[in-house]
């Protein structure tokens, strides 16, 4: 099978990084270091009924790139990706919802994944770490084909959410 691509898009500090380390090695780092470009990742995610898992090749891209992400050829040849926000930065969520729009209009047809990092930091009513996450997130995410939260450093909701994008992948034949 050969490998998808996947764009990380999100804006500076969401976590993109941080979620491709997660999946791709398992772990979180705690210092932070600024994504210049694009860095790759190589990894791979499990598709459904036991099938043989999906590679992917994950384009963690610049959260200064913004909006003109859309005018490079970084996008070339990707099959989906995933945008992310973080759920305790407001701005973040409306960029993402400005990249879910911008992605549909640049490759349609291919899906997106609006991830929502760094539940962790926001505890509810039951006290569990994500489940207070603020009700309009939904709203922000629309035009996604998946809504995930997630926590790079927790890694809940992590693999998951790779293992659904590429399901989706895997179904359009794309």
């Amino acid at each position: 099978m050969a490998a998808r691509k996947i764009m990380i898009l999100g804006a500076i500090g969401v976590g993109k990084t941080s979620l491709a380390n997660r999946l791709a090695f398992g772990r979180f780092e705690t210092s932070y270091k600024a994504t210049i470009g694009v860095d790759i990742y190589t990894t791979t995610a499990p598709l459904p009924g036991g099938a043989k898992a999906m590679p992917l090749v994950l384009w963690d891209t610049d959260g200064d790139f913004g909006l003109s992400i859309f005018r490079t050829v970084y996008l070339k040849g990707a099959s989906g990706a995933l945008i992310v926000a973080d759920v305790t930065r407001p701005a973040s969520l409306d960029q993402m919802a400005a990249l879910i729009a911008g992605f549909r209009e640049a490759l349609p047809g291919r899906p997106c994944a609006a991830v929502l990092n760094k539940s962790d930091l926001v505890a509810g009513d039951s006290g569990e770490p994500g489940s207070g996450a603020p009700p309009d997130l939904l709203a922000r995410a629309r035009g996604a084909d998946v809504v995930a939260l997630a926590s790079a450093r927790t890694g809940h909701g992590v693999a998951g959410l790779f293992a659904e994008l590429a399901t989706t992948i895997e179904r359009r034949s794309l």
